[in-house]
């Protein structure tokens, strides 16, 4: 549990550990500090996902945690020039953080870890975390949209008089982050904020990650589909009448059009904060499909009337309009 140095013994190591933990009466409940200010840092290392349909981040990396805490000094002249050890987190107090916006369980990070324990003082918490987090998505310009998501740590059970959260670093780490397929991370932020509960306020920090799309696999699956589909809606007032097929066809392009906007629909959040303008674009060439089919039986019918048939007033009227128009432009 130490780090080896030119001069280490175990002996030496022993002694640290029983002044530190057992001759000083150190009580893991007792704070080091009064406030304690804790630094604290994301480390990213993938994105895993960012899912449209339910809203959520999930994200693999960990927190470098670090405070002071004087009881945990020692001279380590006297011990061999040992720099620092290592102990279990359980014997030494340290912060209680949670992930606020954690759409999975809602506990302290932390578990079987261990804390590096420097000999002035300084306690170092490496915290490894694979996060599932909720994330409000602009779906408006899909594929070409951006997203702007957020990592809460707060301080659980310690107002800020007791444990203040502080940036360890200006920015995340993104040293060893290893780039996603589908989005490009292409900014990140940090901010501080406040919980107030019961008149207490609660140290709060904002990791906040911004990601583009990669738009190409969907400008091949989804945008050239759409744009192909709603050009063929036109089509049909190509085909001669004496094909029997202009029905049919217009039929056939209304119920693709319907497909593709129910399995487009089926991946995008179901909130009303943001349309996307794909599903608006679908949606009304589909109402324009409805409308050829309308215009489409109506010129079936009226070629088929005997040549002595007079058409109702309403088509007359309708064919003036759709004259002038046509002339004005």
């Amino acid at each position: 549990l130490l780090k080896l140095s030119t001069s280490y013994s175990v002996s030496d190591a022993n002694n640290i550990h029983d002044l530190l933990f057992n001759q000083s009466g150190y009580k893991t409940l007792v704070l080091p500090d009064y406030p304690v200010n804790v630094s604290v840092e994301y480390n990213l290392l993938t994105v895993n996902s960012l899912d449209l349909k339910s809203q959520t981040l999930s994200t693999s990396g960990w927190f470098t945690v670090v405070w002071n805490d004087s009881r945990l000094a020692w001279t380590k002249s006297s011990y061999g020039n040992i720099e620092y050890i290592y102990a279990t987190e359980d014997i030494v107090w340290h912060p209680s953080l949670i992930v606020q916006n954690s759409i999975s369980e809602l506990s302290s990070l932390g578990g079987d870890t261990t804390v590096r324990i420097q000999d002035n003082g300084e306690v170092r918490w490496e915290l490894p975390a694979v996060l599932s987090t909720s994330c409000d998505m602009d779906v408006t310009y899909f594929p070409y949209d951006s997203q702007s998501c957020d990592i809460e740590v707060a301080s659980w059970g310690f107002h800020t008089d007791a444990v203040q959260l502080v940036f360890l670093k200006t920015n995340l780490n993104l040293q060893d982050y290893r780039t996603n397929g589908e989005f490009d991370l292409v900014a990140t932020s940090q901010h501080t904020s406040e919980l107030i509960e019961d008149g207490l306020a609660y140290s709060e920090l904002l990791f906040r990650i911004v990601f583009e799309r990669l738009p190409g696999h969907y400008i091949m699956s989804v945008i050239f589909p759409v744009i192909v589909t709603a050009v063929l809606t036109s089509v049909t007032f190509i085909l001669p009448v004496e094909s029997g097929e202009k029905v049919g066809y217009i039929l056939t392009v209304l119920l693709a059009l319907a497909v593709l906007l129910t399995l487009f629909a089926d991946n995008m959040p179901t909130t009303s904060k943001h349309t996307s303008v794909l599903v608006v674009f679908l949606t009304v060439t589909l109402g324009f499909a409805c409308i050829a089919i309308i215009v489409t039986i109506l010129i079936i019918r009226l070629y088929h009337e005997p040549d002595h048939y007079i058409a109702p007033n309403w088509i007359h009227s309708l064919v003036r309009t759709c004259s002038e128009v046509t002339m004005r432009h």
